[in-house]
């Protein structure tokens, strides 16, 4: 055999242990099936070639593939571990139980199984009754409402007039109940200049707290009191005035203040007390 023959084989030879410990490598780094590596057969691969090294290069190479195969050999036995500890079954086997069975068979594994991600439901008597529990058991002062003839789309616009046509208040009994408001007012200030707006319409009822700042806004409508807003403090003020010789809605720029269940509970919280 020439000298360029054997040089050749030598050096297929060298690219066989390479291309193991390679491969080697990628089953201990990527987590693939360590028994995709035929251990004994490399082992066999690796013995025929041990008489044919000479370099320490070539040794080397021979103790790396050697030690590459003992991890690969650590690796199987956690593989097996693993999968008889989690009861696994082989993909063929489960797919040839699977094809035995009948389709009623299927069908009922399939419903036990099955975890919808999306549910339809109707109504029926059951949620109907659902709801008008719902409804009665309400806390009081959340929900008691009288029943009006005021039409929704009338409500934001409705003035003493309105009222007084719709029969909801006569003329004696409105200015009245404005004036003694007036008065309450007054009382309020005592000696100030002004009075928080919240600490005047807050009621320990949701339904009171509601009546008080509709009041008080027919104070300010009608020339009862004027309101002072500082925005960059989020304050709100009343500043009470002489009784008006006459009641007439004076027309000014209309403020949007929010009454909800949430602020009436903010301020029930703080003991009705939010702004000084």
């Amino acid at each position: 055999m020439s000298r360029r023959e054997t040089s050749k084989r030598e050096k297929t030879s060298l690219e066989v242990l390479l291309r193991l410990i390679s491969l080697c490598d990628m089953v201990e780094k990527k987590g693939i099936n360590p028994f995709e590596v035929e251990v004994a057969e490399a082992l066999k691969t690796i013995r025929q070639m041990l008489l044919k090294w000479k370099s320490f290069e070539e040794f080397c190479l021979d103790a790396e593939a050697i030690n590459r195969l003992s991890r690969v050999v650590k690796l199987q036995e956690e593989w097996v571990k693993h999968r008889s500890s989690t009861l696994y079954s082989d993909p063929e086997l489960v797919k040839s139980r699977i094809e035995k069975l009948s389709v009623e068979t299927l069908a009922g594994v399939f419903l036990k199984s099955w975890r919808p991600i999306i549910g339809l439901e109707k109504i029926s008597a059951k949620k109907l009754k659902e709801a008008l529990n719902y409804w009665v058991n309400l806390p009081s002062e959340r929900f008691k409402l009288e029943k009006i003839s005021i039409k929704p789309e009338d409500l934001e616009l409705a003035s003493k007039d309105e009222l007084t046509k719709l029969k909801v208040l006569a003329e004696e009994e409105f200015t009245k109940i404005l004036e003694d408001f007036w008065v309450e007012l007054l009382n309020e200030k005592g000696k100030k200049e002004k009075v928080s707006y919240w600490n005047f319409i807050y009621s320990k009822s949701y339904e009171e707290f509601i009546i008080r700042a509709y009041l008080t806004s027919f104070l300010v409508s009608y020339g009862y009191a004027d309101m002072e807003i500082e925005p960059m403090e989020d304050k709100i003020f009343l500043v009470p005035k002489q009784k008006p010789e006459k009641l007439s809605q004076k027309s000014s720029l209309s403020v949007a203040i929010p009454l909800s269940y949430k602020k009436w509970l903010e301020l029930k919280n703080k003991g009705g007390i939010k702004e000084r």
